[in-house]
């Protein structure tokens, strides 16, 4: 990799983005993010970016101005976009274009299920990815830990660890601090061409197995419950979801509901050089620290 030359990431304020901004930013590496609004560039610059380029996925020119430069590209698409797999085909072929080093994608553990829609979106930008020709590394995260950040208040206030999903259907939750570190390792090292790397966390937990680690730590008696649909949907409605992406949501939830998500902690175990942490490790640094 030229260190001239910085790496682009998109999607660069979300929570996946702000992170891999980050987490490049401590290695010293230079970071140019794509946002689209001007007003955030300071906000980018404190995450760690050295340059900021303003645009949208939809157009071409802020796109070709954006990859144009960088070494590398990480590209994270904003959660559930219908536009996905459209957005990613257009970011591989401009980074063909500009003969980028490599396109690092930003994928889902198991997008080969069908029931699922931004998994079937996001398998569909694999593909055009692997047969453009490009050179490209493919990242499948697992459901993020940092899931419970936005109803912990809730939980301390009832008691009660509540997702639109199974309490027994077990998922291998992975530390989004984890991934950026992967992430960056991943487009800084070397020897990542061609790949499609699993990441996912090194227990397999349930509500039940959740609800029972809050308990231990706080010491509060919390039980877990799912949550039904319709309670599900009147929430994203009061929370001004979009229509269309509460029904991915609820495709999402029914298939968790049967069969969770489940993955192998070992590849990431590998590009750490570690354990990755556990559930427990997480609460205590990030929800009670």
């Amino acid at each position: 990799m030229d260190p001239n030359k910085p790496i682009l990431v998109t999607g660069a304020l979300g929570k996946t983005g702000s992170r891999v901004i980050s987490a490049l930013a401590n290695r010293n590496i230079k970071v140019r993010a794509f946002i689209r609004r001007k007003d955030a560039a300071n906000q980018a610059k404190a995450l760690g970016a050295t340059e900021v380029a303003c645009g949208d996925f939809s157009d071409d020119k802020s796109l070709q101005f954006a990859i144009e430069g960088c070494s590398r590209i990480i590209h994270i698409c904003p959660p559930m976009d219908p536009r996905e797999t459209e957005i990613s085909k257009r970011i591989t072929d401009h980074c063909l274009t500009s003969k980028t080093e490599r396109m690092i994608l930003y994928s889902v553990l198991h997008p080969l299920l069908q029931d699922v829609p931004h998994h079937n979106n996001k398998l569909a930008a694999e593909r055009h990815l692997v047969n453009s020709g490009q050179n490209f590394t493919i990242l499948q995260p697992s459901r993020y830990m940092q899931h419970l950040i936005p109803i912990w208040n809730k939980i301390i206030e009832t008691g009660v660890h509540s997702m639109p999903f199974s309490i027994e259907t077990k998922f291998s939750l992975v530390d989004l601090e984890d991934l950026a570190e992967a992430a960056a390792t991943i487009a800084i090292d070397n020897g990542h061409d061609g790949a499609t790397y699993e990441l996912a966390g090194p227990e397999k937990l349930s509500q039940i197995d959740m609800a029972r680690i809050l308990s231990d730590l706080t010491g509060k008696n919390i039980q877990a419950r799912a949550k039904t649909m319709k309670e599900f949907k009147a929430w994203a409605e009061i929370n001004e979801i979009p229509a269309a992406r509460i029904e991915t949501m609820v495709a999402m939830n029914r298939h968790y509901d049967v069969h969770g998500l489940v993955g192998n902690p070992n590849v990431l175990s590998w590009i750490l050089g570690r354990t990755p942490r556990t559930f427990e490790e997480f609460v205590k640094r990030e929800i009670l620290n």
